[in-house]
């Protein structure tokens, strides 16, 4: 799965856009403003809304590269965005947790491995394991939320 076009519907909350109100809630806007001052012209003027971005979603995408990081650093990553309430308790723990730098870790896995790893990549795959595997909806949201939060701080680059 290419994740360019599962990203698409996330990208717009994540990047700075200017929405348009909609046609009733620009007739309220209009009415209550004849209502207040009958004797002035109403000028259609188009509010825009904007949607900013917090300043620690730059501030992590300039230290790290997301298909190129090691474990570490991805454990700092989740750390910062945790704090400053960028991502939810379980999207932290989910990229916090790296078996390579826990020393009980599985036979197969190096402990206390620095190796950088494409972590785009990784999750990926873990989202095709879970599909596979028949894991349930809230596992594929999961994996889903972990690629979206490491796709945007990639396209910040």
């Amino acid at each position: 799965m290419n994740i360019d076009k599962m990203l698409a519907g996330t990208d717009a909350f994540f990047r700075r856009l200017v929405l348009d109100r909609g046609p009733q809630e620009k007739q309220t806007e209009q009415g209550t403003e004849v209502k207040e001052n009958k004797t002035s012209t109403v000028q259609e003027e188009r509010p825009e809304d904007n949607i900013s971005v917090s300043n620690i979603w730059y501030k992590v995408a300039d230290n790290i590269d997301v298909r190129e990081a090691s474990p570490r650093e991805i454990i700092d990553l989740s750390s910062q965005l945790y704090k400053a309430d960028a991502i939810s308790y379980d999207d932290y723990i989910n990229l916090s947790f790296q078996p390579e730098v826990n020393p009980d870790a599985m036979a197969e896995s190096k402990p206390f491995s620095h190796e950088r790893k494409d972590y785009m990549a990784l999750w990926q795959t873990k989202e095709q394991k879970v599909i596979r595997t028949g894991g349930d909806r809230y596992q594929i949201e999961e994996t889903h939320r972990i690629q979206a939060i490491l796709a945007y701080v990639d396209s910040l680059k």
